[in-house]
């Protein structure tokens, strides 16, 4: 392998491990915190008047 090939071959490795990070990185921004039903951290109260906004 020539020292050109290897120069392209390791720019391609880099450039697919940056994607690959970027990637992951804004995928887990999605929704942080309690945003389910199964939060336990929300009281019975808020998640009536949840459904009740909800429904309107």
């Amino acid at each position: 392998m020539t020292p050109g090939q290897q120069t392209i071959a390791a720019l391609g490795i880099v450039a697919l491990t940056a994607g690959w990070l970027l990637w992951r990185g804004l995928a887990k921004r999605g929704h942080p915190g309690c945003g389910n039903e199964g939060c336990g951290a929300v009281s019975p109260e808020a998640k009536a008047l949840l459904k009740k906004l909800k429904k309107r």
